[in-house]
């Protein structure tokens, strides 16, 4: 994604390290393999109840919601969510947008089509869109952002989503990043996820640079909530 960057912010404690899967282009079916690696961690990882617990709060009450899923990857949050909505008898207008067609045609193969899922290639910020959706999400997408760039995106998601928007990232720990190494050495994952999940880990937030990110972008503290989530997770999100 090529946020737009709003200058003002600083965070000298993140890795400017850049993962290789942003930069290494591999073949179709090497990229799948890889995604379908990280979805298996993430869900190890309870990455997903961040979010779901945000929806439920946000959705009470309603009947039909429009997600924008940005960074999408291989849709395993949107496909989580589907079954979510589903259960509640939500009528859900599920999209993710991910730039590298590669990952768009890998989620595309991953979905039951007759879910309420639309993957589609490019920047969400410069897709334009009749329509805003009512809920923007991203998960382990923050940290592939530059400072000014995440900025950006914060400020884009609080001008664009008309109920409110959600983050869902890893949190700069140590053991957290030992942990990654750990399992990279025992459980044969591609190298992809082997090599970025301590760099993701070093590029991602503690509180007070979310803090900052949030005041620099100009979104009132107050809107907002921070929450920790076990293990080693962050969720910034409006308030439901």
């Amino acid at each position: 994604m090529t946020a737009v960057e709003l200058p003002g912010l600083e965070l000298p404690g993140r890795s400017r390290a850049v993962e290789r899967m942003d930069v290494e282009r591999v073949a179709p079916d090497d990229l799948a393999r890889a995604l379908a690696d990280l979805d298996w961690l993430t869900a190890l990882g309870l990455a997903h109840r961040p979010t779901l617990g945000w929806l439920a709060r946000i959705a009470r009450g309603r009947e039909t919601l429009s997600v924008l899923d940005v960074g999408s990857g291989r849709g395993d949050m949107l496909r989580r969510i589907a079954a979510w909505g589903a259960r509640r008898g939500i009528r859900l207008r599920l999209v993710g947008v991910d730039l590298n067609p590669d990952a768009t045609a890998a989620a595309r193969a991953a979905t039951d089509p007759a879910l309420p899922i639309v993957f589609r290639t490019g920047d969400a910020l410069r897709l334009g869109d009749a329509e805003a959706p009512d809920v923007i999400i991203s998960a382990h997408f923050a940290h592939h952002l530059g400072d000014a760039e995440l900025v950006g995106f914060l400020r884009w998601m609080e001008e664009t989503a008309r109920v409110g928007w959600f983050v869902n990232d890893l949190q700069r720990h140590a053991l957290l990043r030992a942990a990654l190494t750990g399992i990279g050495r025992v459980v044969p994952l591609h190298r992809f996820v082997v090599d970025d999940g301590p760099v993701s880990v070093d590029r991602s937030l503690v509180r007070a640079e979310w803090e900052a990110a949030l005041a620099a972008a100009g979104i009132p503290r107050e809107r907002v909530e921070l929450r920790w989530h076990m293990p080693f997770r962050w969720g910034v999100g409006t308030r439901p």
